[in-house]
């Protein structure tokens, strides 16, 4: 059987991060993942949006909604035809991480 959907690598920071996630978030991650994410990785459920910078231009990173509250942040890479995953926390991490200055 082949692959279904996108192919996605998390990064070791990745793995860090959602191994300290709460084990609901996990669970909730995973089965978004498998139940959305692989089928379709614009769903609506997932809120995915694009990343700017602090002067509004857009970045390759994207952000989409793991479970309520937390959010994965990731880049598509054109030469591997991955989803390479570096970062997943909560929504005040998020902000504080990726929104600073907006």
């Amino acid at each position: 059987m082949g692959q279904i959907g996108p192919r996605s690598v998390r990064t070791n920071d990745f793995k860090d991060l959602f191994d300290r996630l709460p084990a609901r978030v996990q669970k909730t991650a995973i089965n978004r993942y498998v139940n959305y994410f692989a089928s379709d990785p614009f769903h609506s459920l997932l809120e995915r949006h694009i990343l700017y910078d602090t002067l509004g231009a857009p970045t390759r990173s994207i952000a989409v909604t793991i479970a309520y509250g937390y959010r994965a942040v990731g880049v598509f890479d054109e030469e591997t035809q991955a989803y390479i995953w570096y970062w997943c926390g909560s929504h005040a991490a998020y902000d504080a991480q990726f929104r600073k200055g907006r």
